[in-house]
C-alpha cells in the first residue's frame, strides 16, 4: 500500500466516522459524540489536501512508481505542465474535488459550529459526498503502483519516462481552469445540503431551515457563481488559442454542459434574493438550491463519462459508473424530494385576485423562467442525441445552429423584460410600458433590417421548420435595440438609487448589480456580432522555406482582405531539443539496484566500455568496469564496432545470472547489433521524439501597416497516437482580433487569416460581469463579506430598499 493509499485509507475512516456521527445525532438527537466530528472533519479535509499536496510532488519529480503520474505526465514536459497532470484523468480530477470539498466542509463547521440539530443534517449530507468521492478514490486511487498495473515488470519496475499528458491540456489556461472550476463545484455543495435539509426538516414538521441559513445560502451561491464563470472564461479563451475555432464558443457538449449549471445558478440566484419564507418562491428557491448540485454532477459526467463525444473529453474510463451513481443521488436529494414535496405536500395558497399582474413580482417570475428556458435548451440539445440513440439506435447530431436559434429569441426576450425590470423600479409603470413598447417595436424593425446576407442568423431554407425560417431569416441588429435598452434603463436604475443611498457598501453594491447587468447585455451583442461578422481569407506560400531566407523577403497580399503576410522563418523542430539518454535508460548502477526484478524484462541501459570480448558468435561488452555486460548478438553474423571508453547505449532483455561461468558477471543485457549505439547518436529503438513540430515565423500586415509577427504552426505528438495541435498567432486589437492559423510542410505555409470583430469588447462585459458580483459578494450590506461602511453617522439608520 502506497502512502497516498493510506492517506485515502484514513481520510476515508473519518471522513466516515464524521458522517455516522452527525446523521446519528441528527435522528437519534444524541450529541454524546459531536465533540468529535469538526477534528473528524478536520482530519479528513487535511489528509485529502496533503494527499492532493503528495500527488502533486510526485508529478513534479516524476515519480513513475506512480501509475497515473507515468500515465499523465513525461520528463520533457514543463513542470507548470506536470502540476495539469494532477487533474488531466478521473483520480486526480476527484481527488482534487473531494480536497475543495472537505476544506467546504471544514469551513463552515468552524465558522458556523454545529450547535442545532439541522445543522447536523447540513454537515452530514455536506460530509456524506465528501466521504463518497473518498470512497471513489478509494476504490479507484491516483496512487496505484506502477507494479500492480503491469504486475508481470516485477517489483523492481520503474519506467524511466511517462506516457505523457494529452497535448489539448499542454496550456496556461488549462493549467488554471480545471482548478477553478472544482471550486465552484465544491462550494456549491453546501447550498445543495442547506436546500436538502431545507425540505427534510418540512417534510418531518420542523418548519424547515431555508429562511434561518437565507444569508449563507446567498453567499455560497454568489462566490460559486463567481468561481464558475471565471471557470467558464478560461475554458472559453483556452478554446479560442488551442483548438483553432476562432472563437471561444462551439456548442460542443463539455461546454454546454458547464452552461447548464451556469445558467440555473443565476436563475437560482434571483429566485432566492427574492425569498419570502411565507410566499415568494417559498419551495421554489430551496428546490433550485438544492438541485444545482445535481447539474454539476450531470456536467461532470458528460466530461468524465465518454457518454458524449467531445474535445474536451480527456479521461473516459475509470469512474464514470460512480458518477452516474452520484448523479441518481444528488438527482434524486436535490430534485425528486423537492418536486415530491411540491406535489404532495404543499398547502394551495389564496390567490389575492386583487393585486395587479403587473408586478415586480411577476417580472422576477418571466425573468426567472426566462433563464431556465435558456437552460433547458441546453439540456434537451444534450439529452436528445443520447435518447435518440438508445431507442432508435440512429445516432444524430445537434449543431450550433439548433443552440442559437433557440436561444437567441429567449435572450431578447430577457433583455427586454430585465431592461422593463429597471425602467418600472424607477420610472414607473406607465413610464415603463411605453418604453418597452418603444423599445419592443425597434427590436421588431431591426429584426427586419438586414443589408445583406451576413446580417441574417442563419441560413435557411424551404424545407426548415417554420420557427427555424422565422429566426434564421431575422437580422442581428434585432439584439441592438434590447441591450440599449438594458443599458439605459440600468444605468439610470443606478444614478437613481446610488446617490441616495445610506452607506458605501450599498453604493458598491449597486454599481456590483449595474456592472453584471449591462456586461450581460454586451456579451449578447459581442457573441452574435463576433460569430456573425469574422471575415476569412486564405493563402499559400509555397515556396516559403526558401523565402524565409531571404533578407527581403516578399510581402504576399490575401486575396480578398486587407491583410498581407512575410514569411521571415521557417523550422522542423522535435521535441525534446536536448534529449539525454538518462532519461530513459538504466544506469548500471541502477541496474543492479532493480536486481532480479527485472529479469527477462527488455530495459535500455548505458554505460562505459571497459572491457570488449569478442567471440565467434557474440560480442560481450562490460560497462562500468561492473558485473553487468552487455551481450550483443547477431543472428546473420553482424557484429558491433566499440572500444573501451566509447560511452554505449543499448536495448535489450535483462537476463539475470545468464552467464554462471563467468564469475564477474551478475547480467547480461542481451542485445541486436542494431539496438547498441554510442550515447551521442542512440539507436532508432531509443528515439525520445515526442513531439515534431513545423512553424513559421510571420508579419501580418494590415492595410499596410504592421499588426502581428511572431509563430503559427503545428506539433505532432507521436507517442499520443499522432494527434496534432496547432499553434495559432493572435494579435488582439481594440475593434477586431487577428487570428492565423498556419498549416506548414514540406517547405509550403498555408495560411488561414480570421477578422474577429468585437472580441476586446467582449473581454470586457465578460470582465464586467466578474467584477460587478465581486463587488456584490464583498459589500452587499446584508449579506456581503465586508462590514457594512457608513457614509455618515447620521445615515446609519437609514433602510436598505429592495432589489
Amino acid at each position: 500500500m502506497t502512502i497516498g493509499t493510506v492517506l485515502v485509507a484514513v481520510a476515508l475512516l473519518a471522513g466516515l466516522a464524521a458522517t455516522v456521527v452527525l446523521f446519528h445525532s441528527y435522528l437519534r438527537r444524541d450529541d454524546r459524540y459531536v465533540d468529535a466530528v469538526t477534528p473528524l472533519i478536520g482530519a479528513t479535509a487535511g489528509l485529502l489536501v496533503i494527499a492532493l499536496g503528495y500527488l502533486t510532488y510526485q508529478f513534479v519529480v516524476t515519480d513513475y512508481s506512480n501509475a497515473y503520474v507515468w500515465n499523465n505526465t513525461a520528463n520533457y514536459i514543463p513542470v507548470l505542465y506536470r502540476i495539469t497532470g494532477v487533474y488531466a484523468g478521473n483520480e486526480g480530477s476527484v481527488l482534487l474535488w473531494a480536497a475543495f470539498t472537505a476544506v467546504v466542509a471544514l469551513w463552515a463547521a468552524v465558522v458556523r459550529g454545529l450547535d442545532g440539530r439541522d445543522t447536523k443534517l447540513v454537515q452530514g449530507i455536506t460530509m456524506g459526498i465528501v466521504t463518497y468521492f473518498t470512497a471513489m478514490l478509494f476504490v479507484d486511487s491516483p496512487f496505484r503502483s506502477i507494479t500492480q498495473e503491469f504486475p508481470e515488470a516485477g517489483e523492481g519496475f520503474v519506467p524511466l519516462d511517462g506516457t505523457g499528458l494529452n497535448p489539448l491540456l499542454i496550456d496556461p489556461y488549462m493549467a488554471i481552469h480545471p482548478p477553478i472550476t472544482f471550486i465552484a463545484y465544491a462550494l456549491l455543495t453546501m447550498p445543495f445540503a442547506i436546500g436538502v435539509a431545507h425540505f427534510v426538516s418540512t417534510i418531518r414538521g420542523d418548519g424547515g431551515i431555508f429562511a434561518e441559513w437565507i444569508g449563507s445560502v446567498t453567499r455560497w451561491l454568489r462566490i460559486s457563481w463567481l468561481f464558475l464563470t471565471a471557470a467558464i472564461v478560461l475554458g472559453s479563451l483556452w478554446s479560442y488559442t488551442v483548438l483553432g475555432w476562432g472563437g471561444i464558443w462551439a456548442w460542443d457538449p463539455v461546454e454546454t454542459a458547464v452552461l447548464i449549471p451556469w445558467l440555473f445558478l443565476t436563475a437560482t440566484l434571483h429566485a432566492v434574493m427574492n425569498y419570502r419564507s411565507q410566499s415568494t418562491y417559498a419551495t421554489l428557491a430551496p428546490a433550485m438550491t438544492a438541485t444545482t448540485l445535481a447539474l454539476v454532477v450531470y456536467a461532470t459526467a458528460i466530461v468524465r463519462s465518454g457518454v458524449f463525444r467531445s474535445v474536451h473529453s480527456f479521461a473516459n474510463d475509470g469512474i464514470g459508473g460512480a458518477l452516474l451513481i452520484l448523479l441518481a443521488a444528488t438527482a434524486t436529494l436535490g430534485i425528486g424530494l423537492p418536486f415530491g414535496y411540491w406535489l404532495l405536500r404543499e398547502p394551495e395558497k389564496d390567490v389575492d385576485d386583487s393585486r395587479t399582474w403587473l408586478s415586480r413580482t411577476n417580472l422576477l417570475h418571466l425573468a426567472v423562467l426566462g433563464v431556465g428556458l435558456l437552460g433547458f435548451v441546453s439540456v434537451w440539445g444534450l439529452t436528445f442525441p443520447v435518447l435518440n440513440s438508445y431507442v432508435t439506435g440512429i445516432e444524430v447530431e445537434v449543431t450550433g445552429r439548433y443552440y442559437n436559434l433557440w436561444s437567441y429569441p429567449i435572450a431578447i426576450g430577457v433583455l427586454l423584460l430585465l431592461g422593463f425590470y429597471m425602467d418600472y423600479d424607477v420610472q414607473g409603470k406607465r413610464r415603463a410600458l411605453i418604453s418597452l413598447a418603444v423599445f419592443t417595436a425597434a427590436t421588431i424593425l431591426a429584426a427586419l433590417v438586414a443589408p445583406s446576407e451576413t446580417w441574417t442568423l442563419s441560413d435557411v431554407s424551404a424545407n426548415d421548420a417554420l420557427f427555424y425560417r422565422i429566426v434564421g431569416s431575422a437580422s442581428a441588429l434585432s439584439v441592438v435595440p434590447p441591450a440599449a435598452y438594458v443599458c439605459l434603463t440600468v444605468v439610470n436604475r443606478a444614478l437613481e438609487l446610488v446617490p441616495g443611498s445610506p452607506n458605501r457598501n450599498f453604493q458598491l453594491k449597486q454599481a456590483g448589480i449595474a456592472m453584471i447587468h449591462v456586461g450581460f447585455a454586451l456579451l449578447v451583442v459581442t457573441l452574435a456580432f463576433s460569430y456573425l461578422f469574422t471575415a476569412q481569407s486564405s493563402l499559400v506560400v509555397a515556396d516559403a522555406q526558401n523565402e524565409a531566407t531571404l533578407e527581403d523577403a516578399p510581402v504576399h497580399d490575401v486575396p480578398g482582405s486587407s491583410y498581407a503576410v512575410e514569411v521571415t522563418d521557417y523550422r522542423d523542430y522535435r521535441l525534446p531539443e536536448d534529449p539525454d539518454v538518462r532519461n530513459v535508460a538504466l544506469s548500471v548502477e541502477q541496474v543492479i539496484d532493480r536486481g532480479e526484478g527485472i529479469h527477462e524484462t527488455r530495459q535500455p541501459v548505458y554505460g562505459t566500455v571497459t572491457q570488449v570480448n569478442q567471440g565467434p558468435e557474440a560480442t560481450v561488452i562490460q560497462l562500468d568496469n561492473s558485473r553487468i555486460w552487455l551481450g550483443v548478438v547477431g543472428e546473420s553474423g553482424e557484429t558491433v564496432d566499440v572500444s573501451e571508453g566509447d560511452r554505449v547505449v543499448a536495448v535489450g532483455t535483462v537476463m539475470w545470472d545468464f552467464l554462471p561461468e563467468m564469475q564477474q558477471s551478475d547480467a547480461v543485457v542481451v542485445a541486436e547489433p542494431a539496438n547498441v549505439g554510442p550515447v551521442t547518436d542512440p539507436p532508432q529503438a531509443l528515439d525520445q521524439t515526442r513531439v515534431e513540430g513545423s512553424s513559421a515565423g510571420l508579419v501580418v500586415y494590415e492595410d499596410g501597416n504592421r499588426i502581428a509577427s511572431g509563430e503559427a504552426g503545428q506539433e505532432r505528438y507521436v507517442q499520443q497516437g499522432g494527434m496534432e495541435v496547432r499553434n495559432v498567432l493572435v494579435d488582439r486589437g481594440l475593434a477586431h482580433d487577428t487570428y492565423v492559423i498556419a498549416a506548414v510542410d514540406d517547405g509550403t505555409v498555408s495560411l488561414t487569416i480570421r477578422q474577429i470583430p468585437l472580441m476586446t469588447a467582449m473581454r470586457a462585459s465578460v470582465g464586467l460581469l466578474l467584477l460587478g458580483m465581486a463587488f456584490v459578494v464583498l459589500f452587499d450590506p446584508a449579506y456581503g463579506l465586508v462590514r457594512s461602511w457608513p457614509r455618515t453617522a447620521r445615515q446609519t439608520n437609514a433602510v436598505e430598499t429592495s432589489d
